[in-house]
């Protein structure tokens, strides 16, 4: 008579797993001026909005692992999220053999261990997923706010490139400009 001996497997896995997502658009920007000149007035736009220079680019970190890069010359926004989380997972699993030492023991124990691998390593992709999931939906929150900020900031830059324009034209006579509605209205004695 033979006796079935139980044989008992602890795995663990321990790894850093990251989600990031990016989304790039234009900004659209009348060509009043020189397209150096736009650059200049947008970056300065932004600068007063809390971007940083970098080279070519303005820069805003947000607080929730955002970055937003706007690049003054072609008026290309990228919008970046990233994560990163500490995963620890560990699993156990029994089975059965006809002895506690032997093959047959060693080949359970090492079916088991080979099971509780593919487990984990399902775990962890399934954590990495939720974690995607995470990332792309702060990074969605985050656009409708930046979206509207960058029109109000592309609306500041027209405004002042018509200022600049009208005064390049001849002298100024009238400006009324309504913050509110965006209304500008330029009289010039050419």
């Amino acid at each position: 008579m033979s006796r079935a001996y139980r044989i008992s497997v602890r795995e663990s896995l321990r790894r850093v797993v990251t989600a990031k997502d990016r989304v790039s658009t234009q900004l659209e920007i009348l060509e009043v001026l020189p397209p150096e000149q736009m650059a200049e007035l947008l970056a300065n736009e932004l600068e007063q909005r809390g971007y940083e220079r970098d080279g070519e680019e303005m820069v805003k970190q947000l607080d929730n692992g955002v970055t937003v890069r706007v690049d003054t010359k072609t008026g290309t926004i990228t919008v970046h999220a990233e994560c990163a989380q500490q995963v620890d997972i560990e699993r156990e699993k029994e089975g059965r053999a006809y002895d506690d030492a032997g093959t047959s023991a060693e080949a359970t124990r090492k079916q088991l261990r080979e099971d509780l691998r593919k487990d984990l390593e399902r775990q962890a992709a399934q954590e990495t997923a939720k974690l995607q999931t995470e990332v792309t939906d702060r990074l969605e929150r985050e656009l409708s706010g930046l979206r509207q900020e960058l029109d109000q900031a592309v609306n500041r830059v027209t405004a002042e490139a018509l200022k600049v324009k009208a005064a390049q034209m001849g002298q100024i006579k009238e400006l009324t400009e309504d913050p509110q509605s965006g209304s500008l209205t330029i009289v010039v004695e050419v």
